[in-house]
């Protein structure tokens, strides 16, 4: 992975480049400081959830859903 530097404004803001956001979907991130770095998660909204849980019975419904290895796997639980 390529580093990329970036400023922080008189404001306290910094912008991500859009090469670094196209590779994240999400619009809101939950930041924390861990061992002295600013890390920033991708934070699921209301809406997301909810429509990822539509799209999961669709699949429950056509394929029998994910086993518990699998959802797992998914959200790295």
């Amino acid at each position: 992975m390529d580093d990329t530097i970036l400023s922080v404004s008189d404001r306290g803001q910094v912008t991500i480049p859009s090469k670094l956001r196209d590779r994240m979907p999400a619009k809101r991130f939950i930041c924390t400081v861990e061992d002295g770095a600013i890390v920033l998660r991708p934070f699921q909204s209301r809406e997301e959830f909810i429509s990822e849980l539509e799209e999961a019975e669709k699949d429950w419904e056509k394929n029998g859903g994910l086993t518990l290895k699998e959802i797992k796997k998914k959200y790295n639980l």
